[in-house]
């Protein structure tokens, strides 16, 4: 298959593709996205997910999953607990982005036990002479077992982690596709929908730019940089009508683990009258972690509605976007992967655009006030609210100048989701 490094790499994902919708999250108490808690001579109790009784040691986190599972051996487990050894009996709970994993261990016996509380799965490894042996069994297991446990798996974790790269948190592969629809066929055309054509020749515009999100959930800071890039052809009989090809272009930190992510698609805009605008969209995502160790692309197909009543000294503009997010498989290394999200988004928000002068520079800023809910598979968060500003230059749909603008956002949501986001985009 390869290298070492290249087959441990694939085993993590062909374990953790399947566990990157789970769960109710824990706190990570070692502020990272993996931890290892040991308890020689103790029990596991499921209904708390708590060990208690005999010698317990702190957790230790780990940055990746690799390196957690680097630490699956009897010199890894005594560095974490130093009372452990290879006939101590103990309980082993490895914290996989707030989901518990054990191993449980008998006295003097080399077999270990493989459970996951929250789907029933029990299983013993008990035929070789040593645990480390029994404990490369269970890998082999996890890398082996195929399409069935991938999909029992898949069907009890119903929930994302609130760090997955996929979906459930502010900087998810789902969550940005969601944005990103209703940002462009919204935002960033809001209040232009109503100028007519012009009688000159208009230019197609390329869009780019960067975006930083800082969000918190779960105990952990989880950190997004966006390059947002665009192209749009503008009709030459009615600059309102638009094609935008887009291409947003993600790299995500949490815990010093990175994931990235990439979303292909294109939407079309035309007007419906003077004040209305219909948007559709389609798009096709994919995101990836070797450090979290989860993979997996996303369809996205969507409606966007633009409304806008023109007063004098201000616009008011009203937008909804209407969205089907879904997973699909994805192939690696010879592994299929599907973490078996779909979830059905309704995105709603409010925009008070006033003109205003800066440094003789005729401007606009703007007020949004936005919230997003999701139907579907559950997910760590299934509803945020956004409070936005934004400054910038004219943004007609009619208009042959380029346009530029910056904005700040903050944003908060269910389990205690907090954060910000800072963009700025340029158009030419």
């Amino acid at each position: 298959m390869g290298s070492k490094k290249s087959q441990k790499a694939l085993f993590v994902l062909g374990l953790t593709a399947v566990l990157s919708s789970a769960s109710n999250a824990q706190s990570f108490s070692t502020g990272k996205a993996f931890d290892l808690t040991i308890g020689v001579g103790s029990v596991y109790q499921s209904s708390t997910d708590t060990i208690s009784g005999g010698i317990q040691a702190s957790p230790v986190g780990f940055s990746t999953v690799i390196n957690a599972f680097d630490s699956a051996t009897t010199v890894g487990f005594s560095k974490i607990n130093s009372a452990y050894t290879a006939t101590s009996a103990s309980v082993i709970r490895l914290g996989y982005r707030g989901l518990p994993l054990l191993i449980t261990t008998d006295n003097a016996s080399a077999a270990i036990t493989f459970l996951v509380p929250s789907i029933n799965q029990n299983k013993i490894f008990s035929a070789r002479a040593t645990r480390d042996s029994n404990i490369e069994d269970l890998r082999d297991f996890l890398k082996n077992s195929g399409t069935d446990l991938i999909n029992q798996l898949n069907q009890k974790l119903a929930q994302s982690s609130p760090v997955d790269p996929i979906a459930g948190n502010p900087n998810s592969l789902q969550s940005q596709m969601v944005g990103a629809d209703f940002d462009r066929n919204f935002i960033q055309s809001a209040s232009n929908i109503k100028e007519s054509s012009s009688t000159s020749a208009v230019s197609n515009l390329i869009g780019a730019g960067v975006s930083f999100g800082s969000f918190s959930q779960g105990g952990l800071t989880n950190q997004v940089v966006t390059l947002p890039l665009s192209y749009t052809f503008r009709s030459q009989a009615d600059a309102r009508r638009q094609l935008t090809i887009y291409a947003p272009i993600s790299v995500t930190t949490v815990a010093g683990a990175k994931s990235y992510a990439v979303n292909l698609g294109a939407s079309y805009r035309f007007p419906v009258n003077n004040e209305w605008a219909i948007t559709p969209g389609l798009g096709y995502g994919i995101a990836g972690s070797i450090d979290l160790g989860s993979a997996a692309s996303m369809l996205g197909a969507s409606v966007t509605n633009q409304y806008t009543l023109r007063q004098d000294g201000y616009d008011l503009a009203f937008g909804n976007t209407v969205g089907i997010y879904q997973s699909r498989k994805i192939s690696l290394g010879g592994y299929s992967f599907d973490p078996s999200i779909k979830n059905t988004v309704f995105r709603n928000g409010i925009l008070l655009s006033v003109p205003t002068v800066v440094l003789g520079q005729k401007m606009a800023y703007e007020l949004s006030l936005i919230n997003t809910l999701y139907a579907g598979t559950g997910l760590y968060a299934r509803q945020y609210n956004e409070l936005g500003f934004t400054l910038g230059t004219n943004k007609s749909a009619d208009s042959t100048r380029s346009y530029l603008r910056g904005g700040l956002s903050y944003l908060q949501g269910q389990n205690g989701i907090r954060g910000f986001k800072a963009n700025l985009g340029y158009w030419f």
